[in-house]
């Protein structure tokens, strides 16, 4: 697209918000002399609201003087709440006396600024070049727009590359709707994705923030400032991993969410225990909401931004100031679940062993950990139960000790579900769904004696062959073995088991011959035995 003109733009829709009716005049007449075949003008805000609410538009420019909400109008976009394409592009018009109004535009998430009045080489250049050079989207826990960081602030942000309808249609593309749905939901995925990672960097610095105060007896105001703040972002953390399905995560910072406010109550006099859930919080939270980072790194990110922080203005860190929301978007009720205990796992470690009593069913928000369980002098590996699923609950459940051992494969972080808790949920069920769930709970047992999981590796089939070949070579040797098994039988035995041994040997030289993931912990992978 070299030029903007009139066969480039007459797919176009644009939509223009001005209160002036000569500079809104203006506007209109210099689109359509582009070629800009479908141009509406507002002079009002409710107006263009309706009209977004109606027809998709590929450019936005409005008047910072429109309305009062004109910059929560712009927001409300970028965060979906208004229209259906969150990544419009938009240009926000400024008078040269309101030079505050600059920043806000910013903050908005607007793409582009033009200080009134507008000629029009100038705005056809200015936006012939931000479409032609549209800034990747970033998106932290308050904003939504394009990347204006400096090059040599450091940030983990990520960027994400987003729908640009006017570049398409300038380009000669066909946009339909369908087309455009899905573009949208596609990066706004990875929206809630960034969001949550934000929350993920954020939690930490400032739960390190507040850790410091602390331990440097510097506890003042602005301590409970910045745990209303760690509210805030927990619950919109609880938002944003319900809108990904992340359902466990929800619950367990909603959950959290309950605590920190009730430390807030009582800042100056932090017990032993909300010392230990900020620490808690400033690991476990952010390894489940960023899985694939190491401890280190998530450290260093936290000291980061702790540090930057400091050099910041301290009136921007208002409580709840960064995440903003309209004036009509609903609160975000904390979930109504008892408190969620949380509990990092070092790697090596065991959760809890075969014949222990169980005290609490879990769920894992990272990492991984193996169950396994011994029979007939025989260590029978179960699964590998990985992050978002949930386990340990049927000896709760009908009152057994623990029939398998649960043992660490990586540093892991679980949500703990108290005994107590599912106790009382059942005993507030209906008294045939209790029947019903125990009824369940007594097949399930029977299963697990006979169940191998289905293989998903050639290292699980392998592993169940020479359970096999051993179950065949013990029966060979046995006082209770046909006299005819004796001689050749035992040999082919013998042989068999040697092919099998070599089998598992190549398996575990060669670990890449198969990508899938195994289903089951390997040999090596499970603890010594004593």
């Amino acid at each position: 697209m070299a030029e903007f003109g009139p066969r480039s733009l007459e797919k176009v829709v644009a939509f223009i918000g001005e209160r002036d009716d000569q500079t809104r005049k203006e506007l209109h007449q210099i689109l359509t002399r582009a070629g800009v075949k479908m141009v509406s003008a507002q002079d009002n805000l409710p107006g263009l609201i309706a009209l977004i609410g109606k027809i998709a538009p590929d450019l936005i420019m409005v008047g910072d003087d429109l309305d009062p909400k004109i910059f929560d109008f712009i927001r409300d976009i970028r965060h979906n709440k208004l229209g259906t394409n969150p990544f419009v592009l938009v240009t926000t018009l400024v008078a040269p006396e309101r030079a505050e109004a600059v920043k806000r535009a910013l903050q908005s998430g607007t793409d582009d600024i033009i200080v009134k009045p507008v000629k029009e080489d100038q705005l056809l250049q200015r936006l012939r070049r931000v479409t032609l050079n549209r800034q990747a989207f970033v998106v932290t826990s308050d904003y939504l727009g394009p990347d204006r960081r400096g090059k040599g602030r450091p940030s983990k942000i990520r960027r994400i590359n987003v729908l640009n309808t006017m570049l398409e249609k300038a380009s000669g593309q066909t946009v339909d709707a369908e087309t455009m749905r899905v573009a949208v939901d596609n990066s706004m995925n990875e929206v809630l994705h960034g969001r949550l990672d934000s929350h993920g960097y954020r939690l930490s610095f400032v739960c390190d923030l507040i850790i410091g105060a602390y331990e440097s007896k510097n506890v003042t105001p602005e301590v409970r400032e910045k745990l209303l703040v760690l509210v805030d972002v927990l619950k919109d953390a609880a938002r944003t991993a319900h809108r990904l399905k992340e359902t466990e995560l929800a619950i367990l910072c909603g959950s959290l969410t309950k605590q920190v406010l009730a430390i807030a109550d009582h800042y100056e006099t932090p017990t032993d225990a909300d010392m230990e859930l900020l620490h808690k919080i400033n690991k476990a939270v952010v390894a489940a909401v960023k899985p694939r980072a190491s401890a280190e790194q998530l450290q260093q990110e936290a000291e980061e931004g702790a540090k930057a922080y400091q050099q910041r203005d301290r009136e921007e860190f208002a409580s709840g100031a960064d995440i903003q929301r309209s004036a009509n978007e609903p609160p975000v009720d904390m979930v109504d679940e008892p408190v969620i205990e949380i509990l990092p796992l070092p790697k090596g470690k065991y959760l809890f062993r075969q014949g222990d009593p169980a005290t609490a069913a879990y769920i894992v928000t990272s990492g991984v950990i193996a169950i396994y369980k011994e029979k007939d002098g025989q260590r029978l590996p179960i699964a590998k139960v990985r992050k978002g699923e949930f386990f340990g609950e049927m000896a709760i459940v009908d009152g057994t000790q623990r029939r398998a051992s649960a043992f660490a494969l990586e540093d892991s972080t679980l949500s703990l579900v108290a005994k107590d808790m599912i106790e009382q949920k059942m005993s507030d069920s209906d008294p045939l769904v209790r029947s019903v769930v125990q009824m369940l709970i007594n097949s399930l047992r029977m299963v697990h004696d006979v169940y191998t999981p289905k293989s998903r590796h050639v290292s699980d089939s392998v592993r169940e062959i020479k359970e096999q070949v051993a179950t065949i070579v013990g029966y060979v040797e046995s006082p209770t073995a046909p006299a005819g098994l004796k001689g050749e039988g035992a040999s082919v035995a013998a042989q068999l088991k040697a092919v099998t041994d070599e089998m598992v040997n190549l398996i575990e030289r060669h670990p890449d011959l198969d990508p899938r993931t195994p289903a089951l912990p390997a040999d090596q992978e499970l603890p010594a035995r004593p």
